[in-house]
């Protein structure tokens, strides 16, 4: 079971460690081949496997706020990291004070002294410290001489492209849904709290549930109407998701994300939910009239459920 240290915590329990390091959002194909490497090679010097990991998202900090949409809140980062049976999640709480650090003190005081690293696991280009000055050829100088072994993973690639964290973002805010899910190596995922609406869609004949994120700073892809899973209440249900404006009714100045489920008629007003992305259906629409909105809203449930029976 994964263990999950803050470094505010004294862990007098830290055992010889492989360690990795990383802000690890989207927890990707690309981040999974670095962990079974750590993994593998903790069970062969008898260590445990160790994720050093970053909350806020460094870049939060050090742009002043001005920082990247999550792939991963903090929550999600851990649940992911847990099925991939890690030993620990060392979460180091990064302040502007933190983000002053070098590279080497870095090294000393968090990867050697709190989690007694014997080897170390990074990626290509893989840089960390103040001004991200420790690149891989710093840290194996460094490493070498505090007598621990480097390993460098390389890039990982999918019919041609380097996986990343930013790549599947950019996919994502371009509506290139198939191609996130396939760098994720999995369905992109939002979690959330059913809140009140407008109520309009029960006007319409189709009740939608208002999400709000759990995580301000969740990435929502790009506006427009979504097939997906939604988990509530420890069951699944099917869904149409829209992302938008509502161009229709023009009362929306930030997107939301509200989610028709099909089959279900049930209050879920303070609810936790979880929608996962299955399919992009087509791009938002301002309708000239209600009577329009729903003649497409009732093509987009046939649409879903010929995707289903297929």
């Amino acid at each position: 079971m994964t263990k999950f240290v803050f470094d505010t915590q004294k862990d007098n329990k830290a055992k010889d460690s492989v360690v990795t390091i990383g802000t690890f959002d989207g927890v990707h194909i690309g981040h999974k081949v670095i962990i079974e490497k750590l993994k593998a090679k903790a069970k062969e010097l008898k260590c445990e496997s160790v994720i050093i990991t970053f909350s806020p998202h460094p870049r939060t900090v050090v742009n002043k706020g001005n920082g990247v949409f999550l792939l991963t809140t903090l929550e999600e980062k851990k649940e992911l990291i847990k099925n991939l049976d890690v030993d620990k999640l060392y979460i180091i709480k990064f302040t502007k004070e933190f983000s002053k650090k070098t590279y080497q003190e870095f090294l000393t005081e968090t990867i050697i002294k709190q989690n007694k690293a014997k080897h170390i696991i990074i990626g290509y280009d893989h840089k960390f410290g103040k001004d991200r000055a420790g690149d891989k050829t710093n840290l194996m100088e460094l490493a070498k001489e505090n007598n621990i072994d480097i390993t460098i993973v390389n890039p990982q690639e999918v019919n041609g492209m380097v996986v990343s964290s930013t790549k599947i973002r950019d996919a994502l805010l371009n509506g290139n849904l198939e191609l996130a899910n396939t760098l994720l190596g999995r369905n992109y995922k939002l979690n959330g709290t059913v809140v009140e609406g407008s109520k309009r869609g029960r006007t319409l004949g189709f009740p939608t549930a208002n999400i709000e994120l759990s995580d301000p700073n969740k990435l929502l892809p790009q506006n427009g109407v979504y097939f997906v899973k939604v988990y509530l209440n420890n069951q699944k249900y099917f869904g149409i998701l829209n992302i938008g404006l509502r161009p229709t009714f023009n009362n929306r100045i930030e997107p939301i994300a509200e989610v028709h489920i099909l089959d279900f008629n049930e209050n879920i007003y303070g609810k936790e939910i979880s929608i996962e992305f299955v399919k992009r259906l087509r791009d938002e629409i301002k309708f000239d009239s209600k009577n329009e909105l729903i003649t497409q809203i009732k093509k987009d449930i046939k649409k879903v459920k010929e995707i289903l029976n297929n």
